[in-house]
């Protein structure tokens, strides 16, 4: 669909179904709908929009779907490889590949267009420590209710390893003190889950709840408005409250590696964990897990068949000494 002094123009392509040969951008609007009819976040499908925009960046016009080929996408594949990590590759192809994929699927785009991974190493992103943790845990002495807020916030994130989205909507019905849990009812995945508190954060909710003494309906953490807090606003506050308390790294979702990094050290056991934060398989919340060198040795000793069966034999060699020594 193209506009010319002010009509509105359509390409139709030369197929028996005469389906409109559409811009890219016309094709991503369309797949943005279709996204939203379906329920997908805004947040991802802004995601799709602005990746689809850096391809086009890239060709440095709008193509009609008719023209996109293989080579288009692997040339664009090889520019990124260029400039960025591999890792951020990836992600941009994976917010495009959904679109062009959908393309096909409809029959606006008629060439067969495959997309690979780029292989790289995996870095895990490096938790938050246990002396930034207990600066971030201590209470703030000031009336000032934000400063106040984003306290309870962190604590909230720290102790359930809930996501950002999910923790701006909760409402205070969610919040289940008597029993201990927060009933999540907006999840990435879609499926209500239960998340359980434990007491340090029941009585701190309590307070909080208290305070904010917010009509059942009502958003636990809201803005000036008592609309939902915003996620850039979340964002904001948190770093502002890191930086303040000496603590140089300012991720929300950070949080998220750090409770289950923790818990894995503590031997939860991996499908409750799951259960809690979750995910939707193991492997995707194995790279959550933030391993060390000290919890692989930790492990072993505490679990080797060498060390269960060098133990009962040294245990058994020592009862045999003592009752050498009585005789």
């Amino acid at each position: 669909m193209q506009k010319r002094s002010g009509k509105v123009t359509i390409s139709m392509r030369g197929n028996s179904n005469r389906l409109p040969d559409l811009y890219f951008k016309e094709l991503v609007q369309l797949y943005v709908k279709d996204c939203h009819r379906r329920g997908v976040e805004k947040v991802t499908t802004d995601g799709y929009e602005f990746a689809c925009q850096k391809f086009l960046d890239y060709l440095q016009e709008d193509v009609r779907c008719s023209e996109l080929t293989q080579e288009m996408v692997d040339d664009y594949q090889m520019d990124l490889a260029s400039r960025v990590k591999a890792q951020t590759v990836n992600s941009y192809l994976f917010k495009i590949s959904p679109v062009i994929h959908f393309g096909k699927e409809k029959g606006y785009i008629t060439e067969e267009i495959q997309f690979s991974h780029m292989v790289y190493q995996e870095h895990f992103k490096d938790i938050y420590t246990e002396d930034e943790i207990k600066k971030l845990l201590v209470r703030p002495k000031t009336e000032k209710f934000n400063e106040y807020r984003t306290w309870v916030i962190i604590s909230v994130f720290l102790g359930t390893g809930i996501r950002s989205l999910e923790l701006r909507s909760i409402r205070c019905k969610d919040v289940n003190m008597t029993d201990g849990y927060i009933n999540l009812i907006h999840t990435k995945s879609k499926e209500p889950r239960i998340v359980p508190l434990s007491d340090t954060l029941i009585l701190i909710l309590q307070e909080y709840m208290l305070i904010r003494d917010g009509e059942p309906d009502d958003f636990l953490f809201c803005n000036i408005f008592g609309e939902m807090l915003g996620r850039v606003a979340l964002q904001s506050s948190v770093a502002r409250y890191n930086k303040s308390r000496g603590v140089t790294k300012t991720s929300i979702h950070l949080f998220r590696h750090t409770f289950i990094t923790m818990e894995v050290r503590e031997g939860i056991a991996p499908m409750v964990l799951r259960r809690i934060t979750g995910h939707r398989s193991l492997k995707s919340l194995d790279g959550y897990y933030n391993h060390n060198i000290a919890d692989l040795l930790t492990a072993v000793n505490s679990t080797s068949p060498l060390e269960k069966f060098s133990q009962k034999n040294r245990k058994e060699f020592n009862m045999s000494k003592q009752k050498k020594r009585k005789r």
